[in-house]
């Protein structure tokens, strides 16, 4: 996820959260670390940070789901550019057309957090927990990786950044 403006004509407390999350200190290198060397999706944790925040768990199935909705816009959209813009870090002079694919990028992860907000609200209501950060984040970070846990530490970290 990158920092920039964007056009905000329609509210979206996800977005809004995930915003003012990725801007603490260490939050946007946490979450970069975790997708980067996990393949786990930026949305998808912030997401599960903002159900714990509204003291919401994170099921299985709610989880499965919204997987399903978000994975393809994901594979197809999200990932290319961001492919393309740190491509293009290697050619000098290319700063012009890497700042409109980091616009783009930006746009499509809003797009993915709209889909993502608009499923939020449509979902029967999630279990309410008080200290559901640190378990939403495990559920993401499993579901993306099965079978390890090697991201134990890197998540717990992220938790810790983003505890209220």
């Amino acid at each position: 996820m990158q920092t920039q403006t964007i056009d905000d004509s329609m509210s979206n407390p996800l977005w809004d959260y995930s915003l003012t999350m990725y801007r603490l200190n260490e939050v946007a290198s946490s979450c970069i670390a975790l997708q980067d060397t996990f393949d786990m999706d930026v949305n998808l944790l912030l997401y599960a940070a903002w159900l714990a925040h509204l003291k919401c768990s994170l099921s299985d199935d709610h989880l499965a789901a919204l997987e399903a909705l978000v994975s393809e816009w994901r594979e197809q959209v999200v990932k290319p550019l961001r492919g393309l813009r740190r491509q293009l870090r290697d050619y000098p002079g290319a700063e012009s057309a890497r700042d409109e694919l980091k616009h783009l990028e930006l746009q499509a992860e809003r797009e993915q957090q709209d889909m993502m907000y608009a499923f939020y609200q449509r979902s029967p209501s999630l279990p309410r927990c008080d200290a559901a950060l640190l378990e939403n984040l495990t559920r993401v970070a499993q579901r993306a990786c099965p079978g390890t846990s090697d991201w134990d530490t890197h998540v717990r970290h992220l938790a810790a950044l983003v505890a209220p």
